[in-house]
């Protein structure tokens, strides 16, 4: 009956494991990612840029004639200090004097992202980008969706900048394989925030069944060792009795 039941779970483990076993592979290896390299300093950034300066309405700014006004900001940016302005109709932006603000240019984009780049002292490569950017065989979005952005590209960083050259966000290399492991780990190939999908929730019951069948094969091992330790002194007697 012992017998049967440990090839039963043995045959059961050995299937469990064609199924578990990549996706216990990528479980581990985001793990040991996520516990090994510094969030702060690599994934987010810290280490690759420091944000523009807050900066404050000119004195004798003079509100455009906007309707449904929301909020009202001034920002530093590649064209120096802009005032951006969120109203019913979206978003707008102009110059300290009022007039409306042109697009930067790459240029602009280059000098002023130079400026906030922390990595060796390099020219970047400016691009405009019109479509949002994937990486990673498309499963990693890299402007979560976000389109028509300048970026500038150094050796280890990527600045993204609004049109009008107001400061995004960054990236790296490393940040793209956080974030490609992220939805490894959880199983979400899409917006990468769902950890309670129903692939994961049944990879988790596989993984569970995987190892409890292990472990009562492990308990079939360790009792057979222990009989082998007993029977060993009564066979070693035996052998002499015959000899």
């Amino acid at each position: 009956m012992a017998v049967k039941l440990r090839k039963t779970v043995w045959s059961l483990h050995k299937i469990l494991s064609y199924f578990v076993f990549l996706q216990i592979f990528f479980w581990v290896l985001g793990g040991i990612f996520f516990a090994t390299v510094p969030f702060k300093a690599l994934v987010k950034g810290g280490d690759y840029v420091t944000p523009p300066a807050s900066a404050s309405l000119p004195a004798n700014w003079v509100m455009p004639a906007v309707a449904g006004v929301q909020q009202v900001q001034a920002v530093n940016t590649a064209q120096g200090t802009l005032v951006h302005i969120v109203a019913e109709s979206g978003e707008q932006w102009f110059t300290p004097e009022g007039l409306s603000a042109s697009k930067a240019n790459a240029k602009e984009i280059a000098t002023f992202a130079q400026g906030l780049y922390q990595g060796p002292a390099s020219e970047p490569s400016v691009t405009w980008q019109a479509e949002p950017q994937r990486r990673m065989l498309g499963l990693v979005d890299e402007t979560a969706g976000r389109a028509g952005l300048w970026v500038a590209a150094f050796e280890g960083a990527r600045l993204y900048f609004g049109p009008r050259g107001d400061y995004q966000l960054v990236r790296s290399d490393y940040w793209v394989w956080y974030d490609a492991l992220w939805r490894l780990h959880i199983m979400d190939y899409g917006e990468g925030d769902d950890f309670n999908n129903t692939l994961l929730r049944v990879f988790a019951w596989l993984a569970f069944a995987f190892v409890l069948t292990g472990l009562v094969l492990s308990y079939y091992a360790f009792t057979r060792t222990i009989q082998r330790g007993f029977n060993a002194p009564a066979k070693r007697l035996h052998n002499q009795n015959e000899m």
